[in-house]
């Protein structure tokens, strides 16, 4: 009678520690997947993936990665202009809300070869195209083109190109970019009359260009969401 006791003991230690492991890889999940950090897991030995980091700021901000917060979403957004050698653009998911980094944008499972970075898109919606607009999902895509969005082209003084080897994790480097909005020329004079176009980017310069920045490289390390670690494995900074 004692040992079916302890072996019952023992099935349901066994089954709580099943539960809690289950439950805490669901949080795991949904907290990636809440804070953008998810992302797909290598499909071959060959499959790569791709870092672009962008820190933009306007003239309320230092210019830091601590305060480089803006926000990405469905109505306005900057996007990474990346063609690989075949001249086809690149689709890139994007994390943000950040301190220790500006905007950053992955692509996992792209072959090896060479990808150029041409400069970055700024994607913008009038607020009456937006509460007119047919809204399919509430994501930012950085890749969209029809009536409804305005969008600007930021290109570098010269691009940026990169070979990446099968089964590696590179970055095209980090980018500083200083914008000012339709919406500050508002804030500056009252005497404009004010149109629907507050967020139509009017200037722009890059303040900084480090194609050989390893920042987001040393930084994913310290990523637990088992698609990075797993990631991470090809990654050539990796401890």
């Amino acid at each position: 009678m004692p040992e079916k006791k302890c072996s019952l003991k023992q099935v349901a230690i066994i089954t709580l520690i099943v539960l809690v492991a289950l439950t805490m890889t669901s949080c795991a999940s949904m907290l990636a997947g809440m804070f953008g950090l998810e992302v797909d897991p290598p499909v071959s030995q060959d499959s790569s993936l791709l870092f672009v980091e962008l820190i933009a700021f306007t003239w309320d901000e230092e210019g830091t990665r601590s305060d480089s917060l803006i926000e990405v979403n469905y109505r306005r957004g900057f996007y990474p202009i990346v063609v690989d050698q075949a001249g086809n653009e690149v689709f890139f998911n994007h994390i943000e809300g950040l301190t220790s980094a500006g905007l950053i944008y992955h692509s996992a499972n792209i072959p090896a070869g060479t990808y150029t970075l041409k400069g970055f898109r700024y994607l913008w919606m009038t607020h009456h195209n937006f509460m007119n607009s047919p809204i399919k999902d509430l994501k930012f895509d950085g890749q969209r083109s029809d009536e409804f969005i305005e969008i600007q082209e930021l290109a570098l003084p010269e691009p940026v190109q990169i070979t990446i080897k099968p089964g590696a994790v590179a970055s095209l480097g980090s980018y500083k970019l200083y914008y000012e909005l339709q919406e500050y020329a508002y804030i500056k004079n009252d005497d404009l009359q004010r149109k629907d176009d507050e967020y139509k980017l009017n200037s722009f310069r890059y303040e900084d260009i480090k194609p050989n920045d390893t920042h987001l490289l040393v930084m994913m390390q310290d990523w637990t969401y088992k698609p990075w670690k797993l990631w991470n494995e090809r990654n050539p900074l990796a401890k």
